[in-house]
């Protein structure tokens, strides 16, 4: 009897040890240093999976994981490294802090699917350029410009006592109060401080009545701007994402959804989007682009081929391949990421962080970019939902190996054309005509999924980012080429927006 307690003191006391041993004292282990060029990939993940990734504690990552300043080698982190800085709202900073805080109330704001988000971002900047009108007598407004819009007689002031950063403020914190009225009440406290401070920096240099005039004239612009949205066919479109009532067609080449990803829907991702009011006239009408690649299920066939591409390329798609850290750095789902018009104009952000420019010039180039993007979503949501064709992962697993399952999740709506390909191309095709080609910058927005991504042209990141599709499982090679087709047009017929006299 002695000798079994004595046993069981001694096992307890080796457990209570080992409980009470705190994390540093386990044997530490040095990371491997990694040059610039390295690329290490990560593991493919749900979506849940990711949101884990991105909220483990910071003591639980490697230590030394950054290297050569504040450019991020290797594993993904914790949080977002980048060069510091420090923010003059008098020039283009003041969009870009705005923007880093939408970007942040994208990911965290219920019902924000990629579609919402374009919209709403458009509108948001179309509010920041027209409110800095009276201090910039070169620029023309929108108005009669974009399909049915109108400025009214009365927003026409003259520019004494007036100031375009405050106006743009304005302007800017009252359409985000408006359009993120589903926002966690911590982020829209954000939102809050980030006007007061603003606020605050110009008051310590503009008389009362120049503070005055020129909020009370970004409200009023902001309030026209919110009115002007409301006929659209996306007002709120936040509070349903997801058509319960609409009907999928049924036949063999017809898209289905894929309950694996979307267990908690029973619709698809905004079946009538196609019908909204676009900013510009042209992209209303009907633009051709349409499947090059006949579908059929014959293995001769050049569809069946196509998907068979698909098919092999996924057995490459493995962890730590670098198609699977491309994939995964493309993968703008909504709820964890910026979605796929956040990250193109992220990319503009980052690229006016690397060299600010006056802040007339970084509205017209915030609002000529994201109504672009506006646009290509309501074109390619049309010709999705014309054409219903069935996804890569639905036709595999029916005429190819039934156990297949891609590296990513396949969202609830039609394949062609991809709305990835889409707008990553009609943002090159809008940011190298008013940028240029060949302007080098370093995408920091993946940062929870790997290493920051550097790129020499935006059309080097659109093409990567319609290949990643491919790496994902999720597009065909027709439906990525001609999404690329579809950018273009929108994007050339954005840019015959006039913003000079």
């Amino acid at each position: 009897m002695y000798k079994i307690l004595s046993l069981l003191f001694f096992i307890l006391n080796v457990s209570i040890s080992h409980a009470q041993t705190p994390k540093s004292s386990a044997k530490k282990v040095e990371p491997k240093s990694v040059p610039v060029t390295t690329k290490e990939k990560p593991k493919v993940v749900s979506e849940k999976g990711l949101k884990t990734e991105k909220a483990v504690k910071a003591d639980e990552l490697e230590e030394e994981d950054l290297t050569n300043g504040n450019t991020q080698i290797g594993n993904p982190t914790l949080n977002k490294v980048e060069p510091t800085r420090v923010y003059d709202y008098t020039n283009s900073d003041l969009l870009v802090k705005w923007h880093e805080l939408i970007f942040e109330l994208i990911e965290q704001t219920q019902g924000y699917s990629p579609n919402v988000a374009s919209r709403n971002m458009a509108y948001i900047n179309l509010a920041a350029y027209e409110s800095i009108l009276p201090a910039n007598l070169s620029n023309i407004s929108l108005s009669d410009q974009l399909q049915e819009f109108h400025r009214p007689d009365s927003l026409n002031i003259d520019g004494r006592f007036f100031n375009s950063a405050v106006a743009l403020n304005s302007a800017v914190f009252k359409l985000v109060d408006k359009l993120f009225i589903s926002a966690p009440y911590i982020w829209m406290e954000k939102v809050y401080a980030l006007n007061d401070s603003v606020n605050v920096h110009f008051a310590k240099q503009l008389s009362p009545d120049a503070m005055r005039k020129s909020k009370l004239y970004g409200a009023k612009i902001a309030y026209w701007i919110y009115e002007y949205s409301k006929n659209d066919g996306g007002h709120q479109s936040f509070l349903r994402t997801y058509s319960m009532g609409y009907k999928l067609p049924i036949c063999q080449s017809c898209f289905e959804i894929n309950r694996v990803a979307d267990l908690e829907n029973t619709g698809p991702l905004h079946p009538k989007w196609g019908e909204n009011r676009t900013f510009v006239a042209k992209n209303q009408e009907e633009i051709d682009i349409k499947p090059k690649v006949e579908f059929s299920i014959y293995p001769n066939s050049s569809f069946y081929k196509m998907a068979k591409e698909v098919y092999d390329i996924s057995k490459q798609v493995v962890p730590n391949s670098e198609k699977l850290q491309i994939a995964n750095f493309w993968d703008d789902a909504a709820t964890f990421t910026y979605t796929a018009p956040g990250h193109s104009i992220s990319i503009l952000t980052q690229v006016l962080k690397q060299k600010p420019v006056d802040l007339a010039t970084a509205t017209e180039l915030y609002s000529n970019l994201a109504i672009a993007i506006s646009d290509a979503f309501i074109v390619t949501w049309r010709i999705k939902y014309q054409n219903n064709l069935i996804r890569p992962i639905a036709y595999i697993k029916k005429y190819i190996d039934n156990q297949w399952e891609p590296a990513l999740l396949t969202p609830p709506f039609p394949e062609f054309p991809s709305g990835h390909s889409a707008q990553t191309s009609t943002m090159a095709t809008v940011l190298t005509s008013k940028i240029g080609d060949n302007v080098s910058f370093t995408d920091y927005s993946k940062y929870f999924v790997g290493p920051p991504k550097v790129f020499t042209s935006f059309w080097s990141a659109a093409k990567e980012c319609s290949m990643s599709r491919v790496y994902g499982g999720i597009h065909f090679r027709d439906g990525i080429e001609q999404g690329e087709e579809l950018g273009k047009i929108v994007g050339k017929n954005a840019l015959s927006l006039r913003y000079k006299k």
